[in-house]
This record gives structure tokens, sequence and C-alpha cells, in this order.
């Protein structure tokens, strides 16, 4: 353990007797920032690490973040040394996973989930990390489907999902959570972002939701849906290796590249899904944000009705809602 607080020292954390959350905190986030984290996550990304470690929700975090780790008037030498060894675990779990940001893997990563519509998703490496953008796309739905209740439609009152490259299932399980829907089949073509999503769907929903691996539509056979959701690749290929490391070096490649000008699987998606929609069905995908013109010409140009691109809470192009043909 010698080895870590050394290295702990020598990046100006404060030494164990003088240690506190806060000044553990301070210096944090002065090195994140030098790692080249924004300085506005930096302090709560910190703050995030330490609650972690150390077991705490923020109003304990809050409570105890002026106190010293180490208190010099114990009563009892053992008991003190006893907790000495406690603290010292708990801030070398902190300072691993402190490394481990500072080389820019993302949060989420680290911490082993990420919050996403109300809910708690587990991620990994192996899947894209939900984005607060994404949930315009439930949004949409979830508001389009109340005012269809409202006004007496016949909308399918136990609803078929079909949620495309569904990663860790985000997408399909906030829907889920919130429509009653008689089956959620979550499609991937990774077999690890798959048992992410098994998990998830687990822990989140419990039945009625099967796992298909495949390449898009290929292994969707004899079946139909009322709704369809993605959020597929669709970054420009050339544009991937300049994105923020924590994107371009740890987030899955196939979940992001969307071919030489990102509309590949757009193009894709609105062939094929007209074998596995019924008739009348929805479908809401993410877009890039300067994708909306060219994805609405391409849902148009297959036959879909009333395709429309909707904005995120930036205002720029995030969604694009399209309904199958037919009664």
């Amino acid at each position: 353990m010698e080895d870590w607080i050394a290295s702990w020292e020598g990046l100006g954390f404060p030494k164990f007797k003088e240690a506190s959350l806060q000044k553990i905190e301070t210096t944090g986030k002065k090195l994140l920032v030098e790692a080249g984290v924004e300085e506005e996550e930096a302090a709560l990304e910190v703050r995030l690490l330490l609650q972690e470690s150390f077991s705490l929700n923020t109003a304990g975090y809050l409570l105890r973040k002026q106190e010293l780790l180490c208190k010099a008037d114990r009563e009892k030498v053992e008991a003190a040394g006893i907790e000495q060894t406690e603290i010292l675990g708990k801030l070398h779990s902190f300072f691993e996973n402190f490394e481990k940001r500072r080389r820019r893997i993302p949060l989420a990563q680290i911490l082993g989930r990420q919050s996403f519509y109300g809910l708690d998703f587990f991620v990994n490496e192996d899947v894209l990390i939900p984005r607060a953008d994404t949930e315009c796309l439930v949004d949409l739905v979830l508001e389009d489907y109340a005012e269809l209740a409202k006004q007496g439609e016949k909308t399918y009152a136990e609803k078929r999902i079909l949620d495309l490259c569904t990663g860790s299932g985000c997408i399909g399980i906030s829907v889920a959570k919130h429509l009653p829907y008689q089956e959620l089949l979550l499609v991937d073509l990774s077999e690890k972002a798959l048992a992410m999503a098994k998990k998830n769907a687990e822990k989140h929903l419990g039945e009625n939701v099967t796992l298909l691996q495949s390449d898009l539509l290929t292994g969707v056979q004899g079946k139909k849906f009322s709704l369809l959701l993605s959020n597929p690749p669709y970054i420009v290929s050339r544009v991937i290796p300049g994105l923020d490391r924590e994107v371009s070096e740890y987030e899955p490649k196939m979940a992001l590249d969307g071919g030489e000008d990102g509309l590949v699987f757009y193009r894709r998606i609105a062939r094929e899904a007209k074998a596995v929609l019924l008739p009348g069905a929805r479908l809401y995908l993410e877009i890039g944000y300067d994708q909306g013109e060219s994805v609405k010409d391409i849902f148009q140009k297959e036959g879909y009705e009333a395709v429309e691109v909707f904005p995120d809470l930036s205002g720029n192009p995030r969604v694009l809602r399209g309904i199958f043909p037919g009664k």
C-alpha cells in the first residue's frame, strides 16, 4: 500500500493525517481539469467517486466533508487503528477509481451505472452510456401515446415494442416501464451488449422481455410490432477519432460508427422495418444534430407517413418520428 500513498502525495493530495473529503475534492478537481475534464464536471465527479468509496449519500457527504478523516483524539488506540486501516482502504479504492477517471475513462464505466429517465442502468465498456439527450425520445413516445389515448384512438392497448441497437436497453426498458406492453424485443449485434441489456431488463421489468442477437432486423422473423425504437450508430466514421477521449477511446465503436455519411443504419432501418411493422405502427429514432433533413428524406422516400423531426432541450434536431402506412 506504500506505493499508492507515495503516488497520492506526489499528486498533491493531503497527507493522511491532514486529509478531509473537502481537501481531497479540491485537489482532485484541479487534477481532473488538468487532465482535460470540464471544470464544471470535475468537482462533481470527484465528489461522486468519494461518495462511492465511502458509501455516502449526498447529505452524508456534505455533513462530513469538512471533518478530518483521521481524528487525533481517539480514546482507544486499538479502535483507532482499525478505523485507520478502513479509511486507508477506502482512500485506496477512491484513488484507483480516480486514476481511471484521470485517464479519461468515463465516470459511468467506473461506477458501473448511469441514471436514465429516473432509472439506474448497469453499464460497462460494451455499451453506449445512456445520455440525457436520448431522454427526449422517451418523452416524445410517452407524450404521443398519452395524447392518442385522450383522443380515443385505437393504439394497440398492449403494445409490441422493438428496440433496435438496444445497447444497455435503456430506451426500450424506459418506455416499457410507462406503457402497457405485450412484448418487448431488445435487439443488438453485440452479444456482450445483450448481456448488459438482460441485466437491466431483469432489474427493471422482469418479464415479457426477449433478447435477440441480430444484425438489425435480419434475425427478426415471424413477428410484427406496433412500436419501433432505436438509437442506431450515426456518427460519420472519420469524425470518431476527433471526439472526446471518453467516447473515442472507451465507448464501443460499433455503437458509434454510422459509415461514411453517418446514414447507413437509417437507410437499412427504413427498408427493413417494413417487414416487421404492423399497419399504423410508429417508429422513433435518435438522430445526429445535423441529420434532420437527411434522415427525414430517407423515410419519406420509403413511404413512411407523418415524418417529423423533433429537437432536444438545446434546440438541436434529435428525434425522428414516422408512421408505417395502413390501418
